[in-house]
């Protein structure tokens, strides 16, 4: 992917300019020229560890900018850029908003850094009967509105006799790239603006473009969705036609769901805060 972010520890090369602490342009004009630089070298790749550490910036503030300096050169440039951060140095929980809004929704086991997270009312709605969900004291009940709202799918009816399956075949709903390319039309958008604003390149594009049957990673369905700022209905109708779900048993997923609900859409922010909760980052190479 053009953007990826990686635990370790990593040298820069070359001069840098002279930084003074706490100069925010004058570190993200430092990240801009060693990506100008590096990027020319023969494979476009640009792989460094945090600058400014020494000028007085944390791990935090520094990421932050090399976040927003890698987004702002990518935008006019191909290019493979890795930035390397130091272990154990983060601060997972740098919004309080949305601490609380993985805890509220979180329906797995153990919870994130071996934090026990409680178990919402959705997620009694996965053990009623189809077309029932839980209610007080474990009784089935209607399924309730907020059920709909957070994608609770429940399983189909058995076919009925009779059916021919060649026919049900022939019939299958449109594929993953077929509804991709249909909405990048729709959006009038260019190919190459929307593969960038997904952190994908160009190749893993031209391959979903050219093969109707491809079937991309979940990462990268996920980060298309994103790119075409589709609402959370349009994500998972998209993201379901390559075989994927959003749930809320998935912290990386509820995490894109809160960037959605927001209309956060830029996915390098969403990228450092997956990072930052040690969740996959969205794109592909």
């Amino acid at each position: 992917m053009p953007l990826k972010l990686l635990r370790g520890e990593k040298g820069v090369k070359g001069p840098l300019p002279p930084l003074r602490a706490g100069d925010e342009p004058g570190l993200t004009e430092a990240y801009l020229r060693l990506f100008e630089r590096e990027a020319g070298r023969p494979r476009r790749g640009v792989e460094t560890g945090l600058l400014g550490l020494d000028a007085g910036f944390t791990v935090e503030r520094s990421l932050r900018i090399a976040v927003r300096a890698a987004s702002i050169y990518l935008r006019s440039h191909e290019a493979d850029i890795t930035v390397w951060v130091p272990e154990g140095r983060l601060e997972a929980d740098f919004s309080v908003e949305l601490a609380q809004y993985i805890a509220r929704r979180y329906t797995g086991g153990p919870g994130l850094f071996g934090q026990s997270w409680s178990r919402t009312p959705a997620a009694e709605a996965f053990n009623a009967a189809p077309g029932e969900e839980r209610g007080q004291g474990g009784t089935p009940g209607k399924r309730s509105a907020r059920a709909e709202r957070d994608g609770i799918c429940y399983a189909a009816a058995p076919l009925g006799k009779g059916l021919d399956l060649d026919d049900l075949i022939r019939k299958t709903d449109a594929g993953f790239s077929e509804t991709l390319l249909g909405l990048i039309d729709k959006s009038g958008r260019k190919d190459a603006e929307v593969y960038k604003a997904a952190n994908i390149d160009r190749k893993l594009f031209s391959k979903i473009r050219s093969n109707p049957a491809y079937r991309p990673s979940k990462a990268t369905a996920l980060a298309l969705a994103f790119a075409l700022r589709l609402d959370l209905a349009q994500t998972r109708d998209l993201i379901g036609r390559a075989g994927y779900s959003l749930t809320h048993a998935s912290v990386m997923d509820i995490i894109v769901e809160y960037y959605i609900e927001t209309k956060n859409y830029d996915i390098f922010a969403l990228n450092e805060t997956l990072f930052r909760y040690d969740q996959p980052l969205l794109g592909g190479a």
